[in-house]
């Protein structure tokens, strides 16, 4: 469903990390449920990663991070600081592509036992477009903690489809020639 500000919810098929700390896997993050969650092992001098796809080529507009709702995890949010987001084209040969979308610059905090929500726009100026985004995070050993991604739950947002592509319904279709190309 389109809401009234045009911005329509993304359908994320699958969801995968550099590691996994415990049973917390990546699909935790994208099964609706924040009382679930995923978590990488976390690092100092390490890339750490977590990715996820979309059903079809989409223009992003921004990328929602809910905050683990488990009370005794939330401490462990502030590993995200400095969490680069961008949007990547799977099919894409050269995966150097990939454009930048935000960063988490702040730390996660707990919100008196409420569930936090960041809200991270891409560029309003640009279209940023793929069928992914890629959160990803180092900490370097001067760092006094390590880096780490947990999330409750992750949500893209689009607002645009990407050239030669319209909306119908909340899937952008191709238009060619003045044909319309509809990919199931």
């Amino acid at each position: 469903m389109i809401s009234g500000d045009g911005i329509i919810p993304i359908t994320l098929i699958t969801a995968e990390q550099s590691s996994t700390f415990s049973n917390y896997d990546a699909a935790n993050a994208i099964d609706g449920d924040p009382e679930t969650w995923s978590q990488t092992k976390d690092g100092k001098d390490t890339l750490i990663w977590f990715r996820v796809t979309f059903d079809d080529i989409y223009c992003v507009d921004k990328v929602k991070l809910v905050e683990i709702s488990e009370p005794s995890a939330r401490h462990n949010n502030w590993r995200m600081k400095n969490t680069h987001i961008t949007v990547f084209d799977s099919n894409s040969a050269d995966q150097s592509t990939a454009q930048e979308c935000n960063t988490l610059t702040h730390e996660m905090i707990d919100k008196d036992g409420e569930t936090s929500t960041f809200e991270l726009e891409c560029p309003e100026n640009e279209l940023v477009c793929g069928d992914g985004v890629e959160l990803q995070v180092t900490h370097p050993s001067a760092f006094s903690y390590p880096a780490a991604i947990r999330l409750g739950e992750i949500k893209v947002f689009a607002t645009h489809c990407p050239h030669n592509r319209i909306f119908i319904g909340t899937t952008c279709v191709s238009v060619l020639s003045g044909k319309l190309n509809l990919r199931f």
